[in-house]
């Protein structure tokens, strides 16, 4: 039943327009990163992050804010986003691993030297309009 996801996940990706916001870390320390997913991904952005030693890295979804105009988003909705960590290539991100998040979602990931990527994308979840805000923070060890 989740097979639609890496689909999602890759035509989004196909679609996008990629914004990258490279910065070095987080070791030793957490780096925030801010952006906003739409419905059916019209641009994706993704944030670009530097490793210089193997160490653990955490990602914790700190806030997913659901916003529709005018409208009226239904009681009890629950934003859910995919998210994607791999690897900058030709401008885009291209995930090497891939999973579904929720507001509050904690993952760890153990990490070699390198220049990473991270990025939300609509798993097809997210009803029209609704566009969601987010707070990612990374935090290494």
């Amino acid at each position: 039943m989740k097979s639609w996801i890496p689909a999602v996940l890759v035509i989004g990706l196909l679609l996008a327009i990629a914004c990258s916001s490279s910065t070095t870390g987080p070791e030793g320390g957490e780096q925030i990163f801010t952006g906003q997913v739409a419905y059916q991904n019209p641009d994706v952005t993704f944030h670009t992050f530097i490793i210089t030693d193997t160490s653990i890295v955490r990602v914790e979804i700190l806030e997913l804010a659901a916003s529709a105009g005018d409208l009226e988003i239904p009681e009890g909705y629950t934003v859910t986003l995919g998210l994607g960590l791999g690897f900058p290539v030709e401008g885009e991100c291209r995930p090497t691993y891939q999973s579904t998040v929720v507001e509050g979602s904690q993952l760890s990931f153990q990490l070699r030297p390198n220049e990473y990527c991270i990025l939300l994308v609509d798993p097809g979840t997210l009803l029209e309009p609704i566009v969601v805000n987010y707070v990612i923070s990374l935090k290494g060890d």
